[in-house]
C-alpha cells in the first residue's frame, strides 16, 4: 500500500485542501482496489477507471456521508498520477452517475497524509466530517467577500413589518414583498446615516424565493443589504436577496477580517 506517511514527504501547499473542497462536492480518503474496470452495468470503464474502497468521508452532503466501507468507481482525470490497487489517495470528486451504485469523476487528488490529521481531528471533536472546519473557512471567506459586494452592512434590530400588497392575487411564483423597519444599531459599511432602514423582502416560501431570509419582529443582528433595483426603489432603498443577507451579531467580527 502506497501512504507516503514520513517526515520526509512533501507538504501540500497552504489553500490547497480549501481549494480542492471549494471545487468539490464530495471528497474521501479511500484505497483502490481495481484499476481499468468497474461492477456498475453500462457504465464505461478503461485504464483511467478506479474502484476505491472508501476508508472516511472528508466532505458530502447529507445523503453520501455514510459511504465509509462502500466501494465507489472514480473516472480518473487523465493527467493525474497513475495509481495502482493497494494505493491510498484523497479523492475529490463530482457526481457521475448513481443508480446501483456510485461513479464519481475525479477533480483533484492529495496523498493520504496530508488529510489524516483532518480525520485524526474529527474523531475527537464535535465536527461531523473531518473537512467541516475547512467548509467554515470556505463560508467565513465567501461570507467576506459577499459583504465587501454588498451596498450595505449594519447591525440592527427589526422594529417594523408591513406587507407590500395586500390584495391577495397572487401568482404561484410571486414574491409576495414585504417591507421591514430595521432600526439601526451601528453601520459597519454603506451610506446609511439615518436612525432606521426600509428593507425588500420576498415573504414567499416558494422554491424561487425560500432561501432570502424573512425578518422576524423584534430580530436582531448583522444585515448585509443591496440596493433595491427598478421600480421597487421607491418602497424601500435596499433589500434582502441572499441566503447569507442576515448573520447573527457575532459574525461582524470574522467579517471584519475579510471586509
Amino acid at each position: 500500500m502506497t501512504d507516503p506517511t514520513t517526515s520526509g514527504a512533501p507538504a501540500v501547499p497552504p489553500g490547497e485542501i480549501t481549494d480542492l473542497v471549494r471545487r468539490s462536492p464530495m471528497s474521501f480518503l479511500g484505497t483502490v482496489t481495481r484499476i481499468g474496470g468497474t461492477p456498475l452495468p453500462g457504465l464505461a470503464a478503461d485504464e483511467h477507471t478506479a474502484v476505491v474502497k472508501v476508508d472516511h468521508v472528508l466532505h458530502a452532503p447529507d445523503a453520501f456521508r455514510r459511504l465509509a466501507g462502500s466501494r465507489v468507481t472514480v473516472q480518473l482525470r487523465a493527467d493525474a498520477a497513475p495509481l495502482a490497487v493497494g494505493d491510498s489517495a484523497a479523492f475529490f470528486t463530482e457526481g457521475l452517475f448513481y443508480g446501483s451504485g456510485l461513479a464519481v469523476s475525479e477533480v483533484g487528488r492529495l496523498p493520504a497524509h496530508a488529510v489524516r490529521p483532518h480525520v485524526a481531528l474529527a474523531a475527537t471533536s464535535a465536527d461531523e466530517q473531518p473537512f467541516s472546519a475547512v467548509l467554515r473557512e470556505i463560508h467565513r471567506q465567501d461570507l467576506a467577500v459577499h459583504a465587501r459586494e454588498a451596498d450595505a452592512v449594519l447591525l440592527g434590530t427589526v422594529a417594523g413589518l408591513e406587507r407590500i400588497d395586500g390584495s391577495g392575487h397572487y401568482s404561484e411564483h410571486d414574491p409576495d414583498w414585504w417591507r421591514a423597519t430595521l432600526d439601526v444599531q451601528h453601520v459597519e459599511s454603506g451610506a446609511i446615516t439615518a436612525d432606521s432602514v426600509s428593507v425588500l423582502y420576498p415573504n414567499s416560501r416558494d422554491r424561487h424565493w425560500n432561501h432570502v431570509p424573512k425578518p422576524r419582529a423584534g430580530q436582531a443582528g448583522l444585515w448585509i443589504l443591496h440596493a433595491t433595483e427598478g421600480d421597487r426603489r421607491e418602497l424601500a432603498p435596499y433589500a434582502l436577496r441572499d441566503a447569507d443577507d442576515y448573520q447573527p451579531a457575532h459574525r461582524l467580527a470574522a467579517l471584519r477580517e475579510g471586509m
